[in-house]
């Protein structure tokens, strides 16, 4: 499913650049919720099937999944921290990027406390986008509309974007409690958290941002989702599938997601998705399994999953170096994306492959 993961990634890119070759792809919030389905699909894999027998720990299973994240996201970090100097010395200290916010306002210690934990440890960053900050006083507060405050606090994260991983996070923290209690727990889990999500966007008319994509609670459904295609999974892996029929479905996800946004956009009334929204999620969910036997095993589709990770964290500070320097060639979408992936082969090759390696052996045989 690399080429899939690798699509959502691009489209992630496409959103805050510009679109690709005249495609916008699938949209960021569908992207992100695609992620979540796949992840939902290999955590429910790997805790039934590799963190079983003597491998069955609660312990191994969350530090393996640190080591997976921390490493490139410190690494990135690093290179946000000292791109953003650099830049501030580039342009004399006319622009001074991820910095300014902390400069131009009034924040509280433990306000200040919060934003440099987040920055770095990940955790909270999701809570991020339900709070805003008081100039006056420097405190949090809650909100339900982010984009009404002044400054947003996202603008205070290094890596914005890594607000999905935060909450990703905390979701392998409670993975292992709702992933291995077979199917019927995990069809009673979708109905309790999909009649909150139609609550909250009914009742509360909780019908925007960040309650349709940001909000914990109700954004597990998808990661559920990803129990269905792992439970998919098993009663097909030993059936016969004609190589032409696993094309097919490949060659649709590809026609699906590079043209989603080409299709017409239905509401469905009183329900939190539209039509299209609901019909991807459903392919996605239906087409995991055929895929996963599909591709399981091709090291060029391996290679080129791999690279959504870093691609997805990094791509914010591709754009933020290349909008820093003064060659406005560097600012185009199709050059962002280039040098994103060119810059994320670097970061899997000397970053991710070594540790991978490491977690792998952490695996009893």
């Amino acid at each position: 499913m690399g080429t899939l993961r690798f699509l959502l990634a691009l489209s992630v890119i496409v959103n805050h650049s510009g679109a690709l070759l005249f495609f916008d792809i699938i949209g960021g919030k569908t992207a992100v919720q695609t992620f979540y389905i796949i992840s939902g699909f290999y955590m429910s894999l790997i805790l039934n099937e590799k963190y079983v027998g003597i491998n069955n720990s609660y312990k191994l299973f969350i530090t393996n999944r640190f080591i997976r994240l921390f490493p490139t996201y410190w690494v990135i970090l690093l290179c946000t921290i000292i791109s953003a100097i650099g830049v501030m010395f580039i342009t004399n200290f006319e622009s001074i990027p991820k910095f300014d916010k902390y400069i131009e306002n009034n924040m509280s210690i433990l306000s200040l406390a919060y934003m440099i934990f987040t920055n770095i440890f990940i955790f909270g960053q999701d809570i991020v986008m339900f709070l805003g900050l008081n100039t006056e006083t420097g405190s949090l507060f809650f909100t339900e509309k982010f984009a009404m405050t002044n400054p947003p606090l996202h603008t205070f994260l290094m890596i914005p974007q890594a607000w999905t991983v935060g909450l990703e996070l905390t979701f392998y923290l409670i993975a292992p409690f709702m992933l291995k209690k077979g199917i019927k727990n995990v069809l009673i889990l979708i109905t309790l958290v999909f009649t909150l999500r139609m609550f909250l966007y009914n009742y509360f008319d909780f019908s925007f941002d960040p309650w349709t994509f940001r909000f914990l609670p109700t954004e597990l459904i998808f990661f559920l989702f990803g129990y269905l295609s792992y439970y998919f999974y098993t009663k097909i892996r030993t059936k016969e599938f004609s190589k032409s029929s696993k094309l097919i479905v490949y060659i649709a996800m590809i026609i699906f997601t590079l043209f989603y946004n080409a299709i017409p956009e239905i509401n469905i009334p009183y329900f939190p998705f539209k039509l299209k929204e609901s019909l991807y999620f459903a392919f996605i969910v239906s087409s995991i399994p055929i895929l996963f036997i599909f591709l399981k095993k091709t090291k060029w589709d391996i290679v080129v999953g791999e690279l959504s990770y870093p691609i997805y964290l990094s791509h914010m500070l591709i754009i933020m170096v290349c909008h820093g320097l003064p060659f406005s060639f560097l600012q185009s979408s199709i050059m962002i994306t280039i040098i994103t992936v060119i810059f994320s082969f670097g970061i899997n090759y000397f970053i991710e492959n070594p540790i991978d390696k490491y977690r792998q052996k952490r695996i009893k045989q």
